[in-house]
């Protein structure tokens, strides 16, 4: 890329920026009306790009731009969208947007799709054991404060004392499943922190 094409984008990247609230303000068109006028497709093509966007969106574009009677200008978008892919089709990105629950776009290379969906696949590997954490931390939490009513002699909705008491061992028994569980999982994770440090 030019020095020339990236203050180009740098400079429709910043304005896209500033005006994007505008565009989430305005409901669910891809680019406001100001951003059409404006016209720098090059830019608004890069940031379609980085964000992994088909060569679709742009009919998405043409729409929101019909209001304004303003045609996109196919070339130079194509041009930024390439440029951006660029950004997208990295092995640290595919990464990243795995570690944020994300599937890699199928907008890139062909000769670098494999490494880049095993990238993003120990992304989502690291995500979705972090979520059983969370939701395991959350359910011992809510277990602990049941525990601790029961323990203080509350009823709750239980007929019997006797169905507290069985209700309080499960509960135990579970907090002790999951606990073991949130080990097994945690080394599972650092096991995945030594095997994904090329992408940081």
């Amino acid at each position: 890329m030019s020095r020339t094409e990236q203050r180009y984008i740098r400079s429709g990247v910043l304005s896209l920026s500033i005006m994007g609230g505008v565009v989430l303000l305005s409901g669910c068109a891809t680019l406001s009306k100001q951003e059409c006028l404006v016209g720098n497709w090059q830019a608004i093509g890069y940031n379609d790009g980085v964000a992994g966007y088909h060569s679709e969106r742009l009919a998405a574009h043409t729409k929101a731009c019909a209001k304004a009677n303003i045609t996109p200008d196919y070339s130079a978008w194509e041009r930024g969208r390439q440029l951006g892919l660029q950004q997208y089709c990295t092995t640290n990105n595919a990464y990243n947007l795995g570690r944020r629950g994300r599937k890699l776009n199928n907008v890139c290379p062909m000769t670098a799709v494999n490494s880049l969906q095993i990238a993003n696949q120990q992304g989502l590997d690291y995500y979705t054991l972090e979520r059983q954490i969370e939701d395991d931390n959350r359910r011992l939490d809510e277990y602990q404060e049941e525990l601790d009513r029961l323990k203080d002699g509350e009823m709750l909705d239980f007929d019997s004392e006797k169905e507290a008491r069985k209700r309080l061992l499960y509960l135990s028994s579970e907090q002790y499943d999951i606990k073991r569980r949130i080990k097994r999982i945690q080394r599972q994770l650092d096991a995945l922190n030594q095997t994904d440090r090329p992408y940081r």
